[in-house]
């Protein structure tokens, strides 16, 4: 049987990284009793434990919080016709200080000493000899919200979509092209009311430059070839509607109806094609306690964009307006909370922005892409194999 001895720490990440290199049959997770062997966490693990990569979870709580304490667990643990790896990335420094007295004083020769660099994707076997290694499986994006703790409810498109369909691939480009140049009149149209039937959309005109914004708009969407059949009129009361159908090649929804989505699946379909990351799913609404209910108070959040890169999350706001400090905070509060500190706040924006956001983001280790509206896909792709390289 091989064994994996796995030391609590914060970032659960951290705990199940050894996963990605090499199959274990078990793993004991041992920390003192504040570290969370009995709890939210403990929860989790297990269930990406066993539902992942198929492994027993043991968990246990050393009530001694001392060095001679962690010595005598992990001595006593150890058999003699097992296989163990012992992880020391993250954990109390006890544990790390009693697997190193272990290497270097017992005569267990069945024991293997690691630790992870997770940014870099390498894992460094320390003893009994040394040798780097390249991880062997990966994490998707649902596994990757679930070890914060959290639930993928519903994706927009996924890699796998995009992937697959010329149609959707075709669709996504053809329609930024058609509003890139006019964001702010996109915007508009998409808060109009709306009203569909299959096909046909009806839209209520009610403030006054909305019917500007539809007569500079509608000739455009009807040149691509997206809507057709479209006529403005008053009824009798005095309101004024939009009606028109929408052309067959026309399938994405949601991408008609909601402004910022364009952008979005602009830029996950830049994210698929440039082959830096292993999965990537747009629209991705989140759970954020794991807990699915239907109960209005259930607390939730969409994010634009989500990937993986090297088994870190990558979360994206994607905004059809210029960036701002705000639009920094916002994802990487949201990357924090769902990702800890190896996931990667990603900003893309279609508008350049300021000399001073541009700097903020820098400070706060925010990735900014900006001007999309000026970049072609090719260049969206180049921007994001700057930062994640194959």
């Amino acid at each position: 049987m091989r064994i994996l001895i796995e030391f609590l720490c914060d970032e659960n990440i951290e705990n199940i990284t050894p996963f990605l290199y090499s199959d274990f049959d078990r793993v004991y997770f041992i920390g003192f009793d504040e570290d969370g062997v009995n709890g939210r966490r403990a929860e989790v693990l297990d269930t990406v434990v066993s539902g992942k990569f198929g492994a027993e979870a043991v968990f246990i709580a050393v009530p001694d919080k001392t060095l001679s304490a962690a010595y005598r667990l992990l001595y006593e643990m150890i058999g003699e016709s097992n296989e163990y790896v012992i992880d020391l990335t993250g954990g109390h420094e006890l544990f790390s200080a009693a697997a190193g007295i272990l290497a270097g004083t017992s005569d267990k020769k069945n024991v293997a000493i690691a630790s992870y660099d997770i940014e870099n994707g390498v894992e460094h076997i320390q003893y009994p000899e040394l040798a780097d290694n390249k991880p062997v499986s990966g994490l998707s994006v649902d596994e990757m919200i679930s070890l914060s703790g959290g639930a993928v409810i519903s994706k927009s498109k996924t890699s796998a979509e995009i992937r697959s369909e010329d149609r959707l691939r075709n669709e996504i480009s053809r329609m930024w092209d058609t509003v890139k140049g006019v964001t702010a009149d996109w915007n508009r149209f998409c808060s109009m009311t709306n009203r569909r039937e299959g096909g046909h959309v009806t839209k209520k005109l009610t403030r006054g430059d909305d019917r500007k914004t539809c007569e500079r708009l509608i000739p455009l969407l009807r040149k691509r070839g997206i809507i057709k059949n479209d006529t403005i009129y008053v009824d009798e009361k005095g309101r004024t509607y939009l009606e028109y159908d929408m052309c067959p090649r026309a399938k994405t929804t949601e991408m008609y109806e909601k402004s910022g989505t364009v952008l979005e699946l602009y830029s996950c379909l830049a994210a698929v094609e440039c082959g830096a990351f292993s999965d990537a799913a747009s629209g991705v609404m989140i759970d954020l306690d794991g807990l699915i209910t239907k109960r209005k108070g259930d607390p939730r959040n969409e994010i634009d964009l989500t990937a993986v890169y090297k088994n870190r999350l990558v979360l994206c706001s994607c905004k059809c307006t210029k960036p701002t400090k705000e639009h920094l905070y916002e994802i990487l509060t949201m990357a924090e909370q769902y990702g800890g500190k190896y996931a990667v706040p990603v900003l893309i924006c279609s508008e350049q922005a300021f000399e001073h956001v541009k700097e903020r983001a820098r400070e706060m280790g925010v990735i900014l892409i900006d001007n999309v509206l000026n970049t072609s896909l090719k260049s969206l792709k180049s921007s994001l194999l700057k930062y994640f390289p194959v």
